[in-house]
């Protein structure tokens, strides 16, 4: 029983004098002990602070271009329509004509006179169209690649902006770990560094421009091709309607 005693009462010294207890420190000692600053205490609130912004700067772009994707398609798909209504018209009208002139044929040699004329009009409208709906589908084909163009650069600077922060966050992630007490000279770096990768992106964005330029010119163009296809439509059409006059 002693014996066990004496046993049980060394293991219990034992175990007292390898645990480290807070008491046992002097109060010169415990003041030597790094704190940790305020900021580094509250960086990972920061951290997800900053990176929900980011994500939401994704978002809204994402959001931004899946809106105008589908405007541009309502605003194609619109005058698509109204250029299939705006033909039936016409070509309602010109067969009314040829019904007319038809009408007024009384000999073999007019009636054929009409059925060329006929000819020659459906000819030319057939090339005026075809080339008129090229001339569009360039355009919305160079319209196309110039978004394309413009996304693509915008997903680097976001890229890049994105890189910048993560960085700063690890850098100051770290720089708290090695010194956590250096709260504030941490905190500086890392507002510098964020401020820098604002204003990289900011300046980035600003010299980029917008795409309105680039589709204005594609406008011209198109526009040009379009008029130089009806001026050759009605310089056909009147030497054909000369042709039909003579024969009358």
């Amino acid at each position: 029983m002693n014996r066990l005693f004496r046993c049980s009462a060394l293991s219990l010294i034992f175990a007292f004098a390898v645990i480290p207890t807070v008491s046992a420190m002097t109060p010169a000692e415990m003041a030597k002990m790094p704190k940790t600053s305020p900021f580094c205490t509250n960086l990972s609130t920061t951290i997800s602070r900053v990176n929900s912004d980011l994500s939401k700067l994704t978002n809204n772009l994402a959001a931004s271009r899946t809106k105008s994707d589908q405007q541009l398609a309502s605003n194609r798909s619109k005058w698509d329509q109204r250029l299939v209504a705006e033909r039936a018209k016409w070509d309602q009208l010109r067969q009314a004509s040829y019904t007319k002139f038809e009408s007024k044929a009384k000999t073999p040699a007019q009636t054929t006179a009409v059925k060329t004329y006929e000819s020659a009009i459906n000819n030319a409208v057939l090339i005026q169209r075809a080339a008129n709906d090229a001339a569009r589908a360039a355009f919305r084909s160079g319209e196309d690649q110039v978004i394309a163009n413009h996304r693509t650069v915008i997903d680097s600077q976001v890229a890049t902006f994105s890189s910048a922060t993560n960085n700063a966050e690890s850098s100051a992630q770290a720089s708290c770990q090695a010194t956590p007490s250096e709260g504030a000279t941490i905190q500086n770096t890392f507002q510098t560094a964020m401020k820098s990768a604002r204003q990289t992106f900011n300046t980035a964005r600003k010299t980029q421009g917008s795409t309105k330029s680039q589709t204005q010119k594609l406008a011209q163009t198109r526009d040009a091709i379009i008029k130089a296809d009806n001026k050759t439509y009605d310089a056909t059409a009147k030497a054909a309607r000369d042709v039909l006059k003579s024969a009358f």
